[in-house]
């Protein structure tokens, strides 16, 4: 395998990727625990992550879709049993706040209450909650989004983002606890909900080899968890990390010096 040459694919089935209702949900759920945390703190800590992140995601998606690099099919809303179809940009909007602000809030508000049995038993209730929601799911094989993840852009995107993380962590060591609380939050999560669906079919992995031309490589375990492994730990853990060292941090030094 050649991490440049060849391209890795994460494929997406089921109704996740296109269900508006549901982006809708977890929204109103991070937006609940911002106002928590901001209500009991006195900070606009969450708040500014949570803008923050669902801002550079979208314009993320953005990008990935005007270029062809996440091939999606249009977002719907259901209200009433009847579908609308949303328009492409607002669609992508929905997966920015999903994608980046959602995750983030989540991650940072369980992370922070990691030592807290009530918060934890409430985290757990939430992933409870998801997973028997995918379960109860029927596998539909209709492809709703492609990606691939190891284009030039996106590789020198996350080397970036990872070398940015250690750099600000080196000189902010205060902030080291915190935010691996919130990475470890971030990567259960996702991790659970990524096994769930590539053992439910809702998530599958692509791999096409080169030799002067290309050719699809027979899926296998392995593959597959190296690929959906480099997605939660990278694209997600990593790469969100990034918003709390962009936002959270700045807003504590202009508190500090105010």
């Amino acid at each position: 395998m050649h991490i440049i040459k060849d391209k890795y694919f994460i494929v997406r089935t089921g109704d996740f990727a296109t269900n508006a209702n549901k982006k809708i949900a977890y929204f109103l759920l991070a937006c609940l625990l911002c106002i928590h945390d901001g209500i009991t703190n006195k900070n606009r800590e969450y708040l500014e992550v949570m803008v923050g992140s669902s801002i550079i995601w979208t314009v993320v998606e953005l990008f990935l879709n005007e270029t062809k690099v996440r091939i999606i099919k249009p977002m719907k809303i259901t209200w009433n049993k009847q579908d609308l179809i949303l328009n492409k940009y607002v669609g992508i909007l929905f997966q920015g706040i999903q994608e980046g602000g959602v995750v983030t809030t989540i991650g940072l508000y369980f992370g922070d209450r990691f030592y807290s049995w009530f918060y934890q038993l409430l985290y757990h209730g939430i992933i409870f909650y998801m997973m028997a929601n995918m379960l109860n799911k029927k596998s539909d094989p209709t492809i709703l989004s492609r990606r691939q993840i190891n284009t030039p852009v996106s590789l020198c995107l996350m080397s970036s983002a990872t070398f940015f993380n250690g750099l600000i962590l080196i000189y902010n060591p205060n902030h080291f606890y915190r935010t691996l609380n919130m990475f470890i939050a971030m990567v259960y999560l996702c991790s659970i909900w990524t096994v769930i669906s590539y053992c439910k079919g809702f998530r599958k992995v692509e791999v096409y080899l080169y030799n002067n031309n290309y050719t699809r490589k027979q899926n296998n375990l392995i593959d597959a968890f190296l690929i959906l492994g480099y997605d939660v730990v990278f694209e997600i853990g990593i790469a969100y990390i990034t918003f709390y060292n962009m936002f959270v941090i700045p807003y504590n030094q202009v508190i500090k010096n105010n």
